[in-house]
């Protein structure tokens, strides 16, 4: 647990709250909550957000933003669901000058009265302004399932196992996934009950039952045996899709977007006609609860010529508008000129209300 980490804060955070809600309404000690019904509420941040708005307020906690400041439960839960500025200021940006009594004084670049991530390190979602909440169930979860395979003897992501039994027996690979049952009723989970499993000699990738699975003791990552199907070890991130045409580009943002009639067909041409295409993220920010909204501001950008030169660009601004980090279903927007953003963001955010 690393203090000045974001990421760390936020996991202990959402786990906390999680034991701290099932103690209250359990009525029996944090230690004797088991990680399984735990486990049970981090598959979202949805059941965490019910659990914990079901029970701490009848405790009085006062979860309300609004609330005077003092009770580190209400405070911890106000840090997880907040939302943030990543464009905020470190604590190294900060610009210093020599004032009229020649004292250092500190300039502070943009006007924001607070460090970014409340001046911790962070490496889940540095970009996101959502709340660590949504950011960091995920992660939560993760902490918590090595809780539970570690005590029960299971195996964990990217560990050696052999199959011992099944039409696969014999085989060797590498542990990819962890599966559970999760039983709703009783609100827990069961497992781990199987593994995806990336086998040495099978061509992809293979669902098998932890009761089929041993450890494996004949080497550790990185390496496989000689002589194997595959020579290398899992990959830790899915390899890149190969690259679009500008065209190909084009298609898919006009595609997803619910105004693609504002790109004329003469920049159509343009852009399907162009070298290379370039996606930057200009903005990201969000709303609080409960008017929950948020804005992601893409430039795509066109290159007319086999050399960059500044007037030979065709350019192309994509508003994407969620009302929660997982929204499945975003709105797509899209502008000519960066001027009409601001605009378009308002618009959108109205029209969803």
């Amino acid at each position: 647990m690393d203090e000045s980490c974001w990421d760390d804060v936020a996991m202990r955070g959402i786990v906390a709250m999680v034991l701290y809600a099932l103690h209250l309404r359990e009525r029996r000690a944090v230690d004797e909550i088991r990680w399984e019904a735990v486990l049970w509420h981090l598959r979202d941040d949805k059941h965490v957000e019910a659990l914990v708005t079901a029970v701490l307020p009848g405790a009085g906690h006062d979860l309300t933003r609004t609330a005077p400041t003092g009770d580190p439960v209400a405070e911890c839960w106000r840090w997880l669901t907040r939302t943030w500025d990543p464009n905020a200021p470190t604590k190294g940006s900060a610009l210093t000058f020599m004032g009229p009594t020649h004292q250092p004084e500190s300039l502070w670049v943009p006007d924001t009265p607070e460090f970014r991530w409340d001046g911790m390190s962070r490496g889940v979602g540095s970009g996101l302004p959502d709340p660590a909440l949504e950011v960091g169930v995920n992660w939560a979860a993760g902490v918590v399932q090595s809780a539970i395979t570690s005590e029960s003897g299971g195996y964990g992501t990217h560990q050696r196992v052999k199959v011992k039994a099944g039409p696969l027996k014999g085989h060797r690979g590498y542990v990819r996934e962890l599966g559970w049952v999760f039983n709703d009723e009783a609100q827990t989970v069961e497992g781990p009950a199987g593994y995806v499993v990336d086998l040495d000699d099978v061509e992809g990738l293979e669902r098998l039952d932890a009761d089929h699975l041993t450890r494996g003791r004949d080497h550790q990552w990185p390496r496989r045996p000689q002589g194997t199907l595959k020579v290398a070890p899992p990959p830790l991130r899915d390899p890149l899709p190969p690259r679009k045409t500008c065209g190909q580009d084009l298609e898919e943002i006009l595609d997803r977007a619910s105004n693609p009639e504002i790109v004329p067909p003469q920049l159509r041409q343009t852009i399907a006609s162009a070298k290379e295409h370039h996606h930057l993220t200009l903005d990201a920010q969000a709303t609080p609860a409960p008017q929950r909204f948020t804005w992601h501001v893409l430039m795509h950008w066109y290159q007319l010529t086999e050399h960059y030169a500044d007037d030979q660009r065709a350019d192309l601004y994509e508003v994407i508008i969620k009302r929660h980090l997982h929204d499945a279903s975003p709105k797509h927007y899209l502008a000519l000129r960066e001027d009409d953003v601001p605009d378009l963001i308002a618009r959108c955010m109205a029209a969803a209300e």
